[in-house]
């Protein structure tokens, strides 16, 4: 053959074989999709890879594989020598770590915050700022494409040379990289990978509780033996909390080789996860998935039939070209289904429990310990008297609040109460007794029942989903099996049981738990006003001509506790006006709480101090050790939590008055709870305008920002969180979305029950 045909015959074979195997810069070219920020176009994208698998393979492997832990090393030794006794060993260490440190901001952050010595917490904040004014456009772009990547990998299928090169990818300085190559692994590895993700898991402290449920859910998923045998000595070894093997029986169950770890479940000593293991669940057909809208953290929405919901991820089908796709569960705020609403018929009533839940039945007998009710769903139960908040006998009752800690109450028909010790029920009538005296009420006059309300105690981080069910039914509760059909689970304190899923109005995710009747309560400033919004956003009941109030809070009697800013006070009042207790002996008043033990803790901010006040009047403790208090809090621990506006910080004191945590630098630090999971909720007003989580250690877990002046902040059990601004009243969901809104001229404060 002519040396020219051979040319060209070379030309277009290497024109042939650079068409079948994108380059590294072809990857990237054709990957655009990556980089536009939203849930959709990453799906779209996605979908095009697929459609070129071939062509993509290569480039993508070893895109993914990366040299991500050389390059971790490399920064942690960087690191470590900013703290290096030689001078010239920690110049040089933070000139490097200037060029190479763009895709290790999160370490140097981390550094500069907990670094070992001064010195090396100043440079490294040096390193940052540095990082900073020279720009990361090119290190961010890499990142969001190695995001991408790794999650089309989840849709590739097993592939060893994948699978490798996502173990490498689980050592990138980026927590989104790292937990997308860890759920993806669990679909492209297979049994030998799970040695990987033991050691992945023993690493992880139960404080890491996301990270270790995505290493638990990609385990659950790789085939065979091994990942099984993994995963029993796990559970042999008692290495698992109870939610993460809660979160292994949702997804074994859908294995066919599980049986042995299921029964073993069963008979552990975790009673919530023996019950829930030990619910009967026969397997049955697929069937046709029921139709849903999931609706993502950036409140679009995805639609399409429910193939699969697992404790990381949920799998709906027909999604921007691809057959089925798996959202990871963090993205999904909710599940929504049309299904028709089912009337409560002549009888039913509505128990709603301390824990949250609201459960419709028939309700059958009261006694001393426990309150029996037959319900479709979990049959006839009893529900220790100590669980339930109250019962609504009417169908029209709208609220229950008002309950005492000293007493339960019998609402009639008309808004009368009658107090004392509800003793028994049955079809005809309800036995309460005050004292030596007791009455027989007719039920057909009773609107609803509340029971004596325990004294505040410790609080519990523990999560739930939540079930909104066709019959108006609430439940908080954790679920042990699912399929396409099917719900089964645990309600705490009621029991086990399976619901179809054509029964469920909505699926809600990592939610707390906590009764809340949808009344809102608002402190305006400007219109010296404080007002009660029902869940329509009606006013239904509005104290007008209080005078610079800027705290208001609804007690358990009903009552309203109330700041008056202007006239140095904090007044008790009932809801028609009549003053029932109030302390006038203080300079201008930000905030006051009442206490479980009847005392009022009181931030006298103008007096430079905090109080508590008995009911007699009598200063009981004080803290005036320097602060400025706008806001306070009672902890469970018996230590106080103050936002502090003269030094611009949130510090918790103990009984003696010693400082036991802060965190400083606050500018404009205007309220702070501290929140079941231990971590405290701020508000910055003025200068930052936001509102923040952090944990014990000054981490910030989570933000909103752009707030107008924002005076008051609460987490609500469903894990959103109120905000009181100028101009209105905003509930934001754990995404940072806006989820509902009302007009206000300056609210400066916000409660929800």
């Amino acid at each position: 053959m002519p040396s020219s045909s051979v040319a060209i015959a070379c030309l277009i074979m290497s024109t042939a074989v650079s068409a079948q195997h994108w380059t590294t810069e072809e990857l990237r070219e054709r990957t655009a999709g990556f980089h536009q920020g939203t849930y959709r176009a990453t799906l779209q994208q996605i979908a095009e890879l697929l459609a070129n698998k071939e062509h993509a393979f290569a480039a993508l492997c070893g895109t993914i594989q990366g040299d991500h832990r050389e390059y971790m090393l490399k920064i942690e030794r960087l690191l470590d020598r900013l703290a290096d006794e030689r001078w010239a060993v920690r110049e040089d260490a933070e000139r490097q770590l200037v060029e190479l440190g763009a895709r290790a901001l999160t370490l140097i952050a981390d550094r500069k915050q907990h670094g070992g010595t001064l010195e090396e917490r100043i440079r490294s904040a040096r390193v940052e700022q540095a990082i900073a004014t020279r720009g990361t456009e090119d290190e961010d772009a890499a990142i969001r494409l190695l995001r991408g990547l790794v999650a089309a990998a989840d849709y590739f299928g097993q592939q060893p040379q994948l699978a490798s090169a996502l173990v490498s990818a689980a050592g990138h300085t980026d927590p989104l990289v790292v937990e997308g190559a860890i759920r993806s692994l669990g679909s492209v590895g297979d049994g030998t990978d799970a040695a990987f993700l033991v050691r992945r898991l023993s690493h992880l402290d139960r404080e890491h509780s996301g990270q270790r449920a995505t290493v638990l859910g990609s385990l659950t998923r790789l085939p065979g033996s091994m990942a099984m045998d993994a995963l029993m000595r796990l559970v042999e070894e008692d290495a698992l909390t109870s939610s993460e093997l809660l979160g292994v029986l949702l997804d074994v169950r859908q294995r066919d080789d599980a049986a042995a770890l299921i029964e073993k479940l069963a008979n552990g000593a975790d009673p919530v996860v023996a019950r829930i293991a030990s619910l009967e669940w026969p397997r049955v057909p697929e069937g046709t998935a029921l139709e849903t809208t999931m609706i993502l953290g950036d409140r679009t929405e995805l639609s399409g039939p429910l193939l699969g919901l697992r404790s990381d991820s949920i799998s709906i089908g027909s999604v921007e070209g691809l057959e089925a796709v798996r959202v990871p569960r963090q993205r999904c705020a909710a599940l929504g289904f049309d299904s028709a609403d089912v009337p409560l018929t002549e009888g039913d009533v509505r128990l709603f429990t301390v824990q949250g839940s609201l459960i419709v039945g028939r309700l059958s007998s009261i006694s001393e310990t426990s309150v029996t009710i037959s319900s479709r769903i979990f049959g006839d139960v009893e529900v220790a008297r100590l669980d339930v908040q109250g019962i609504a006998l009417s169908h029209e009752l709208d609220r229950l609040i008002g309950a005492s800690t000293e007493h339960d109450r019998v609402r009639l028909v008309g808004g009368e109460v009658r107090d004392g010790t509800i003793e028994s029920l049955d079809s005809e009538a309800i036995t309460i007794a005050a004292g030596e005296r007791k009455e027989t009420i007719p039920r057909r006059t009773v609107e609803g029942l509340l029971f004596r309300r325990p004294q505040t105690g410790s609080r519990s981080d523990e999560l739930f989903t939540r079930l909104d069910l066709v019959t108006g039914e609430r439940l908080l509760v954790h679920l042990g099996a699912a399929d396409r059909q099917r719900l089964g689970f645990l309600l705490p304190g009621v029991g086990a049981a399976v619901v179809p899923l054509s029964e469920v109005k909505r699926i809600e995710f990592g939610v707390g738990g906590g009764a809340l009747w949808g009344f809102t309560l608002v402190a305006d400033y400007s219109e010296n006003a404080v007002f009660e919004l029902d869940d329509q956003q009606r006013v239904v009941f509005r104290l007008d001509d209080m005078y610079g109030v800027w705290d208001a809070e609804c007690l358990d009697n009903g009552n309203l506790l109330v700041v008056e800013f202007a006239l140095g006070r904090v007044v008790e009042m009932t809801r028609d006006r009549k003053e029932v207790w109030s302390f006038e002996k203080l300079k201008n008043p930000y905030d006051a709480d009442r206490l479980p033990n009847g005392n009022t803790l009181i931030a006298d901010t103008y007096g430079n101090r905090v109080i508590e006040v008995d009911r007699s009047g009598q200063i009981v403790w004080t803290f005036d050790d320097g602060v400025k208090p706008l806001d306070v809090e009672r902890l469970p621990n018996g230590n106080t939590l103050i936002a502090d506006g003269k030094r611009d910080r949130v510090i918790e004191v103990d009984r003696a008055g010693e400082i036991v945590w802060s965190q400083e630098d606050l500018e404009g630090v205007w309220d702070a709870d501290r929140l079941p999971n231990g971590n405290t909720l701020i508000t910055q007003r003025r200068s930052s305008h936001r509102v923040f989580e952090v944990d014990r250690e000054g981490k910030i877990v989570f933000e909103i920002t752009g707030l107008s002046n924002p005076s008051d902040a609460d987490r609500l059990p469903n894990g959103n969180t109120v905000v009181a601004e100028d101009g209105k009243v905003r509930e934001f969901d754990r995404f940072g979305n806006v989820v509902w809104e009302y007009p206000v001229a300056w609210a400066v404060e916000v409660n929800r029950y």
